[in-house]
């Protein structure tokens, strides 16, 4: 199995630049990203102009992130086939999303998943469900449930939300991690901690601990998908921009620069995942 570094354009900013698209394409690259990781509401370049992009910068790999919104459950499950419709033109290696809301009804979003499921066996692209707040998948707890009803629904693990939801490290629920783990086949590395979605940067020896056990649990994730006979698994380093990194107080500096905090993140996982 492969394990391929991508880069997000989340924290990205070029200002005055004539061409934003290139300059983030050129700087993933030129710092050692394998591939690439785009926000699909906030994609303006054509399939074509990624592809033309990834390919003259030697990028081999991408992902792209689709949200789902609405009013009701049937709002979300057609925005949900919108943006895969549009996903799949940019012909991803995956497709991560953002699936439902964490007020809607347990069968509801059960609905949504097993239709998610039909749709990645439809279009031939593997779909994973981001754990994130806001969505079912906001808790361990809860989303034990759902990969319990369906049995072949997908994660992206973001477990830095977790830590903050259970205000834990997670050690205490096990059974639900462990079923979380082995249905995971992407990565969002961020550290998050009891109190917050995001330290302020992964070489910070105070957030030691923090950083250990996430690499803990992300090095099962990387054997589970081994042993499941994934050919490639993407890891994102997701260190986010304000006000996920915090500001200094009545500044606009930032506590530490988010792009370089993700290098740092892929640095370390590079070093410390194995197959």
């Amino acid at each position: 199995m492969r394990i391929v570094h991508t880069k997000s354009a989340w924290e990205f900013t070029s200002p005055g630049s004539d061409d934003p698209f290139a300059d983030f394409v050129t700087r993933a690259a030129g710092d050692g990203f394998g591939g690439l990781e785009l926000f699909l509401p906030l994609l303006e370049e054509s399939p074509s102009r990624v592809a033309q992009a990834m390919e003259a910068h030697g990028l081999d790999h991408l992902v792209i992130d689709v949200i789902t919104e609405g009013d009701n459950p049937a709002d979300h499950r057609a925005s949900f086939d919108a943006a895969i419709g549009q996903a799949a033109t940019y012909g991803p290696a995956l497709i991560n999303s953002h699936t439902g809301r964490d007020i809607f009804p347990f069968d509801e979003n059960v609905a949504l998943f097993d239709h998610a499921v039909a749709v990645s066996e439809s279009v031939g692209i593997p779909i994973v469900h981001e754990t994130h707040r806001f969505r079912p998948t906001y808790s361990a707890i809860e989303t034990r449930r759902y990969l319990e009803e369906v049995p072949d629904m997908l994660l992206n693990a973001d477990l830095s939300h977790w830590f903050v939801v259970h205000e834990s490290d997670l050690r205490d629920q096990d059974g639900a991690i462990d079923l979380a783990l082995s249905r995971s086949r992407h990565i969002h590395a961020r550290v998050g901690f009891e109190e917050g979605p995001q330290i302020s940067h992964p070489n910070d020896p105070r957030w030691s601990t923090q950083v250990e056990r996430h690499v803990e649990l992300w090095q099962r994730i990387v054997d589970h998908c081994a042993s499941a006979g994934v050919e490639t698994l993407a890891i994102t380093p997701e260190f986010g921009p304000f006000p996920y990194v915090p500001m200094q107080a009545f500044s606009d500096e930032p506590v530490a620069d988010p792009w370089d905090a993700n290098v740092a993140m892929r640095d370390l996982v590079a070093d410390r995942l194995s197959v």
